[in-house]
């Protein structure tokens, strides 16, 4: 009797410590927020927004995968929406085409700004250095979509700039219709924005090789190190991180673009050719009036992004032995 009488005693006492712990971690708390208390009140505003239009978002669209949601009525489902996603054969020939855009969109992301730095890095004259950063900034100035419809006129069947070029050429005989075509659409929406150099992706790599000390450059050249063999053994794994960078993000925005559908082939042709998960979830919420469902597809899209970004860390994460 005495031997559980201590038991509790202890428990009892434990369980104390564990409050008066907490406790104390909560004035600590608060009294770190009112000594910096203006940067709070400054930082506030952003955190509202923050909250209300990113975070409530995305919690109230994990929550609403779970209902069938219309304009007017919601009912709590449970899986059911995840099961008939399952089970739906226009999702899965969506999650293939985005396999085949995928794959050569995350690739030409990495691979097409880094040969575009390493050619300007290359030049002598840095004012002419100076020239090529400008130039290749300037596609920003339009906006997507106004690029996307550029593209548009550049596959057109009559007069389009592609046709007209590939006839001029002999490459082919009549015209083909880029975006109206099962056999070319996937390619044309691939080659989409060629040469795939504008924006900011080349500065940043170009920062990252300004980083690297001269040294060794100077080294390398002394050593008989050819160009290719310096890209290969110093420029690529001191741009680890510019890498890792551009592959995460060129994973996310692939997985969730579907600007070129919207734009440019509405889903087709063939009514579903182009299709992929973004568009359908679109298509399922904005056109069926089903955001249940739509908010199932959008949170497999999450978390084929959370696995692909964990894939992507572990695969160019800095080894022991570069520690």
């Amino acid at each position: 009797m005495e031997t559980q009488e201590n038991q509790t005693a202890s428990a009892c006492i434990r369980k104390g410590s564990r409050m008066n712990f907490f406790k104390q971690k909560v004035k600590d708390a608060g009294r770190m927020i009112w000594k910096y208390r203006a940067g709070y009140i400054m930082v506030a505003p952003l955190m509202f927004g923050l909250i209300l239009f990113s975070f409530y978002p995305f919690v109230y669209g994990l929550g609403l995968s779970f209902f069938d949601k219309t304009d007017k009525l919601m009912s709590f489902t449970g899986f059911d929406n995840f099961t008939e996603l399952m089970r739906d054969a226009l999702f899965w020939k969506s999650m293939a085409t985005m396999g085949k855009i995928f794959f050569f969109k995350v690739l030409i992301g990495i691979v097409a700004p880094l040969i575009m730095a390493e050619l300007i890095f290359g030049v002598r004259s840095d004012k002419m250095q100076n020239v090529y950063r400008i130039l290749v900034l300037f596609p920003m100035i339009a906006p997507g979509v106004v690029g996307m419809l550029i593209w548009k006129q550049i596959y057109a069947v009559d007069g389009g700039v592609f046709n007209e070029i590939l006839k001029a050429v002999g490459v082919i005989g009549k015209d083909i219709d880029w975006l109206g075509d099962s056999k070319y659409v996937l390619f044309s929406i691939i080659f989409l924005g060629f040469p795939w150099v504008g924006g900011t992706s080349v500065l940043i790599y170009m920062s990252g090789m300004m980083a690297i000390s001269g040294e060794v450059f100077e080294a390398s050249r002394l050593d008989g190190c050819t160009t290719l063999r310096r890209i290969f053994y110093i420029d690529l794994p001191l741009l680890r991180g510019q890498i890792r960078y551009f592959l995460v993000f060129g994973i996310i925005g692939a997985l969730q673009d579907y600007s070129v559908q919207v734009v440019l082939t509405g889903g087709g042709p063939n009514q579903f050719d182009t299709y992929v998960p973004g568009y359908y979830m679109y298509k399922m919420a904005f056109t069926n009036n089903n955001f249940g469902y739509a908010a199932a597809i959008g949170t497999v899209i999450f978390l084929l992004a959370g696995v692909f970004t964990v894939i992507a860390y572990k695969f160019t994460g800095e080894k022991k032995e570069d520690m």
